[in-house]
């Protein structure tokens, strides 16, 4: 099967978009994840091969001259209906590419210095009323561990032996044309023995990807795009590099009454044309539960009344944010004759015209003049 088919990918297709198509399919067909399933495995096993060879620029340049071609066993003609392979999936950057060197007979990259691990980010989505207490999730994740087998060195030590790479001399010898070129060997750098060979569980990555289950606490008081960062978490370092860290980025579902911002909370309640006018007791819905707040007579819409440290609690303090209420004055329908007969009498005993006190607003979008 055609390698670029296996992973979804055009022939074209950029390194970037051969790795991203290969973490997706890794997530969904590792085997960790899919425990006694041959299908997965197999196609695990395929992808795995096909991104070992596109992934480095002279196996894929020799796959597409058609020089070399995978194991007929390692590629089996199948199927990945129900599998997307073209979104990314954040399982790490670097890596995998020596996975099935052997497949290819090309040898690991020179390793050269400690180097970081990639940081992972996922993203998880939690309710208003959970930010507003501490919240734990557990996540599925897929990352590189230190190889136990080498100890992340991805080599492990073996006697003296002629170099396989240029037969004990340490030279290399090419041909173009009538002409022979002879360079250093790159394997065993002009020595022709190695005392030591890349590790046989990673491919001399010093890294295996493992699925494993993390355990994160938010804090209360999360934030939409809140990120929270734990140290260690992502991908182990390679030759003795620090691991990355683990990023969550937080989404909290909006709330239909409250609105918020920073650890503020708005919202609005509807009161009578009656408590507006002679004042009274209210009930206020909390997000922690109701509330009897006094409205005083006069209130006009729009006239805010602040419930101090009834909002979110502030990360890091132990102080939190308020709740504003906004009254809104509500007119009902007057149905009967009886009623427009006492609004009448009420407009007699009370003249006052609201548009003589205070000059008209301009409407939204226009200046005064």
């Amino acid at each position: 099967m055609d390698l670029y088919q296996l992973l979804g990918v055009r022939r074209t297709a950029s390194v970037a978009e051969i790795r991203r198509a290969f973490q997706k399919a890794a997530r969904q067909l590792h085997p960790d994840l899919n425990p006694g399933d041959p299908v997965a495995a197999n196609r695990f096993r395929a992808v795995s091969e096909a991104f070992d060879v596109l992934v480095d620029p002279q196996g894929r340049a020799a796959y597409d001259r058609g020089e070399t071609r995978p194991r007929e066993s390692a590629v089996p003609e199948i199927g990945f209906e129900g599998f997307d392979f073209s979104a990314e999936v954040r399982v790490g950057g670097a890596g995998f590419q020596d996975i099935f060197a052997g497949v290819l007979g090309r040898k690991p990259a020179a390793r050269e210095g400690a180097q970081r691990g990639e940081d992972l980010e996922e993203s998880v989505r939690i309710t208003f009323d959970e930010s507003f207490h501490p919240t734990r999730r557990r996540l599925h994740v897929v990352r590189l561990d230190r190889c136990d087998a080498c100890g992340g060195a991805g080599t492990r030590a073996i006697g003296p032996v002629a170099c396989p790479e240029c037969a004990g001399t340490g030279q290399v010898r090419s041909h173009r044309g009538r002409m022979i070129f002879s360079r250093r060997c790159g394997e065993c750098g002009g020595s022709g023995s190695l005392s030591a060979q890349p590790c046989a569980r990673c491919a001399g990555e010093g890294r295996v990807m493992q699925s494993d289950w993390l355990d994160v606490e938010l804090p209360a008081g999360v934030n939409e795009g809140s990120r929270i960062r734990l140290a260690g978490a992502g991908n182990a370092g390679q030759r003795g590099g620090e691991p990355g860290d683990f990023i969550l980025v937080v989404h909290v579902d909006a709330h239909p009454l409250y609105r918020r911002e920073g650890e503020d909370l708005h919202c609005q309640i509807p009161i009578t044309i009656t408590e507006a006018a002679l004042g009274g007791h209210v009930e206020v819905q909390t997000p922690e539960g109701a509330v009897v707040i006094e409205i005083p007579a006069g209130t006009q819409t729009g006239q805010r009344f602040r419930l101090r440290k009834r909002g979110l609690p502030r990360i890091g303090d132990r102080s939190r944010g308020d709740l504003y209420v906004e009254a809104r004055v509500w007119v009902p329908r007057v149905q009967d004759d009886e009623s427009r007969e006492l609004l009448r009498e009420f407009a007699r005993r009370n003249p006052d015209n609201p548009r003589r006190q205070a000059p008209l607003a301009p409407a939204a979008g226009q200046k005064g003049s």
